[in-house]
């Protein structure tokens, strides 16, 4: 008969690998599913208006940035964030004020309150939207 502490180490290691293992997956197909397909749409309009944008895809992470004339705009990077119930997707941003002078940078939650969401309940229209909330101001000072 096997140790009891290595019966108890075992279901606790194979637990934690069990759930890092699903939320690598979650964000993979999160970023494949909802995030490209959001970015390529904002990709299509903005260059309407004359922006460059290039778009970036690695497996847990997808980055987003627009350039007006040369000069980047905004970078918008989608990442996961681990809670108690889950992983979450954010948004990490960067971008610049004051004439270029300030470089700030923001991290932003697709849905407010509590974290009572899944990954699987962010759709390509909150991650367009998130994007529009961030970008909109940046457009409107110039």
């Amino acid at each position: 008969m096997a140790d009891w502490r290595d019966n108890l180490g075992g279901a606790f290691e194979g637990g934690v690998r069990r759930t890092k293992e699903q939320e690598a997956a979650g964000i993979t197909s999160f970023i494949r599913s909802v995030a490209i397909p959001a970015f390529e749409e904002l990709r299509s309009e903005l260059e309407k208006y004359g922006r460059d944008v290039t778009l970036r895809r690695a497996d847990t992470s997808a980055t987003f940035i627009v350039y007006n004339g040369g000069v980047e705009e905004i970078t918008y990077r989608i990442q996961s964030r681990t809670f108690p119930k889950g992983i979450l997707p954010f948004a990490d941003l960067r971008f610049k004020e004051r004439g270029g002078l300030k470089l700030v940078r923001r991290e932003s939650m697709f849905r407010s309150g509590d974290a009572d969401y899944t990954i699987q309940d962010v759709s390509k229209q909150e991650v367009i939207q998130n994007f529009l909330s961030h970008y909109m101001p940046l457009v409107e000072r110039t």
